[in-house]
Parts: C-alpha cells; structure tokens; sequence
C-alpha cells in the first residue's frame, strides 16, 4: 500500500464502551429507591386536611390579590392589626399560584413531587450502608417517620432544602448550591437555622474524627451567604431574626400539641425510637464523632417536640448508612431484563396512584365545621364585621373560606398572637369557670364549637346564649337577644 493509500483508508472503528449509546437498564438499587419515591407519591396524594395549610393557601390568595405581604394580622378580631411576619410567605404564594393554575388538585401533585423527592433523596442518603437489604431498612425507618410526619405545609419545603443540604455533605456536591438552597429555605420556613447547626455539628464531629473538616466548613460558609442572602426579599431582614424572636414565645408554645414532647405510646414516637435504635446500634458498630454528634444534638431536639423528629429522622440517616456498611451480601448492582420491566411496572403504579388520587375529594374536611358554616352563611350570619369565635383549627377554615373577612378569635400561628390571646383561647378549651369572663371580655356575635367541647356544655347552661344549630360534631350559640338572620 502506498503512502497516500495510506492517509486515505479510514481509521478503525473502536468497540463502544459497554453502557455508551444506549440507555442501561437500571440497577436493582435504583428500582428500589423508584418503589419508595412512588410511596411518596401516594402520600403526597392524599386527601388535604392540614389546617394550617388552609391558612398558608388563605395567605398565598391574599398575596397575589393584593400584591403585596400582609404585615399585621388580617384574620382575627383579637389581634386586629397586630404585626405579623408571614415567615412562609414564598411557599404561600407557591401554593395559591398552583392553585390558580391548577386548582387544589395542583397543590397535591406538587405535595406529591415533594414527598417523592424527599424520598429519593432518603435513599440517595443511605448509599454507604451497601447491602441492599440494610440499605432499605434504614431508609423505611425514615419514610416511616415521614408517613406519619409530613403534611402539606411550608415544613415539607424545608425538609427537602434539609436533605439537599445532607446531600452536598455526604455526596461531595458543590457547596455553592447551598446559596440558592438555603434563599430559598429563609423564604418558605423558619427552621433554616437547624441547617446552619447540622453544617456547624458535622464539621465539629470529623475534627473530633481526626479528620480534616474542608468539605463542611465550605458548607457552612456557603450556607451562611444563602442565609445572608436570603434577607434580599420583601419583608428584608426580619425573615432572619423571625426564628430567634419566635423563641420569646417558648412557653406559650408548650400550649400546642406539636411543640409538646412526643407521646412515645403513639405511632409517631414509637417510630421515632425504633429510628433512634437502630442509629445506636449502628454507632456501636462504627463509633464515629460525625455520627454521634448529630445523634445526639437532633435526637434531643425530637425529645423535645414532637414536630422536630421529622427533621432528626433525615439527620440520622447518614451516620445509621455508615455504621451499616458492609452487612448483607446483596448490593443491588444487578441489572437486567428483570429491571427493566420492574421499572416500568413502577410508572405504571405511579400514573395509577397519581390517576386515582385524582378521582377522590381533594380535601378532607371532616374535622371542620363545614355544614355549620354554610349554615351560617344561609342564615346571612357571615356578613363582615361579625366576630366569630371558634378553636384555632376552626378558625383556620374560616380563614380559607372568608380570607379577610374570617375576623375570627384565633387560630394556629402562635408566634402571632399576644401571650393573652392565646391563654385565653386555651381557657375556653378546657370549658373552665373563667370561660364566661372570658366571653364577656371578647364579646363575640358567634361561637362555633365542638360538640363534645367543655365549652358547649357551659354555653348551654348560659342563659345569656342560646343554641342555634346543632349537628353530630357541632353547635353554634348566638347572643340570647339576637335571633338567626338579624
């Protein structure tokens, strides 16, 4: 062959890499980790009965009506123009722009893409504890957890913003996502500084580890600018101070449930400690600082409130994957035939659950007094003005249903209301002596009240109110001199 020959002949075609054009099939791991991100798909599907969502929606619809953020109170008649940091104020206005789009139906499937990616990233955060079967158990302990945990309020955002913030740690991602990260997290929810904590435990864990604390000081730092960062909003610096003067209010938040410690004779605490057992059992496989620190710090913090073993189960997940790591044989690197049809069953499953998600009531408003106040409405009793007094999850419904015009006695932003507002409230749960007083102080035109309240007993023995409507679940006194319509 000549020289030109030579430069003319084409060069040899490499064999592909095995993988490099076509799409692999994917790993059994994988599959599993699809089966929990679609159980967060379901849940994330389910029926709307939160009440403090109805506020976080209320809000939202306020917002973009207005176009601008309430900064007193425009609810209640008790705090009436009393300052009001709408610390959730983004994920609101992500709610009610959903719903303008697609309804409260559009609200669910975003909870569903939260919920489902809160799942993933559960997996994505147990990948040290390589045997599969190990693997799952330590991610159910935390999806458990979530069952029973997560609901569609402004939380679930941090939650996510909590696990990515895991994830830049874990998995070595660039720290400077954390600025967008935790802007976003300023805005949707005042647990932001719990990520600030864990960033600041992790790297004290690997100096005490011996090891070189590069990686979660960048964190931190990077952090920290989103934290900064975050106050470039339109309620400016108060969305940082809002969680340290929310901690002014410590005792009267003892009052709600949430902010108790967790009955550990119920689903939740009983999951929470399975969750805390198997991370102890794992540190004395593998003592480590990183692991401990955390253990300790957020485990507490769970103890304390019950509404905080949402975000100590994330926490723990790291440190239970690596004191694992190494139990079981199956790691779930096979691949195959079987996978592939596996995966598509799981879509499958997914449209299915997403479908008949859809065909049910978007809302569960079993709780509420729904019929009561369509019979107030019918009675003309809802005209603006009235001053309605009611629970503070009832008065979470008036608000979505009334928006302004709401003017109820209280409901759940405890952070808000005047330390008076909120004995008060608590007095006439517990139907005491002090609940005529308590009446009289407050003169409402209307109580709507459970049933089976202490409060309803009182009321009936008054004869300075009369009963108006009763149903199973509720009643309504009017003043005894008013009659229904006037």
């Amino acid at each position: 062959m000549t020289a030109s020959a030579e430069a003319e002949a084409p060069a040899p075609a490499r064999a592909p890499r095995p993988g490099t054009g076509r799409l692999r099939a994917p790993t059994l791991a994988t599959l599993v980790g699809g089966i929990l991100a679609v159980w967060g798909v379901y849940l994330g599907m389910a029926r709307i009965s939160d009440n403090s969502f109805l506020t976080h929606l209320a809000t939202g619809r306020l917002i973009l009506a207005d176009g601008s953020i309430p900064r007193s109170d425009p609810y209640s008649f008790s705090a009436a123009g009393e300052p009001w940091v709408v610390q959730s104020w983004l994920a609101s206005v992500v709610y009610a722009g959903v719903e303008r789009l697609g309804g409260i139906d559009g609200v669910r499937l975003l909870t569903a893409v939260l919920m489902a990616s809160l799942m993933a990233i559960i997996w994505a955060l147990t990948r040290p504890a390589d045997g599969l079967v190990v693997r799952f158990a330590v991610a159910a302990s935390a999806a458990a957890v979530g069952a029973v945990a997560w609901s569609p309020r402004p939380l679930l955002f941090g939650l996510v913003l909590l696990g990515l913030t895991l994830l830049v740690v874990e998995r070595r991602w660039p720290p400077q996502l954390l600025v967008p990260v935790f802007w976003v997290w300023v805005n949707t929810h005042g647990s932001f500084p719990l990520g600030l904590v864990l960033l600041a435990v992790l790297a004290l864990g690997a100096r005490l580890d011996g090891q070189e604390p590069g990686l979660e000081l960048r964190a931190l730092l990077w952090a920290g600018v989103g934290t900064l960062v975050g106050a470039v909003n339109p309620l400016g610096l108060s969305l940082l101070t809002f969680p340290f003067r929310a901690l002014e209010k410590r005792d009267v938040f003892g009052y709600v449930v949430e902010w108790q410690s967790p009955d550990f004779s119920g689903t939740l605490g009983r999951l929470f400690l399975l969750q805390l057992a198997v991370a102890v059992i794992a540190l004395v496989r593998r003592p480590r600082w990183r692991a401990a620190l955390p253990l300790v710090a957020f485990g507490a913090m769970g103890f304390v409130a019950s509404r905080n073993i949402a975000v100590a189960s994330l926490v723990l997940l790291p440190g239970m994957a690596a004191g694992l790591a190494g139990v079981g044989a199956l790691k779930g690197r096979e691949r195959g035939r079987g996978t592939v049809l596996g995966a598509v069953a799981l879509v499958l499953v997914g449209v299915l659950v997403v479908v008949g998600g859809l065909q049910r009531p978007a809302y569960d408003l079993g709780r509420f007094p729904v019929d009561a106040v369509a019979w107030l409405d019918d009675q003309g009793l809802l005209e603006p003005g009235q001053r309605r007094m009611a629970p503070d999850y009832a008065g979470n419904y008036l608000e979505l249903v009334l928006g302004e015009d709401a003017r109820v006695f209280d409901d759940d932003r405890v952070d808000m209301y005047p330390r008076g507002v909120i004995e008060d409230a608590v007095g006439l749960t517990r139907g005491s002596g002090a609940s005529r007083g308590i009446l009289d102080r407050w003169e409402p035109d209307t109580v709507i009240w459970p049933r089976s309240g202490a409060l309803s007993e009182v009321l009936l023995a008054d004869p300075a109110w009369r009963l108006a409507y009763l149903d199973d679940r509720w009643t309504v006194f009017l003043p005894a001199g008013r009659s229904s319509g006037s």
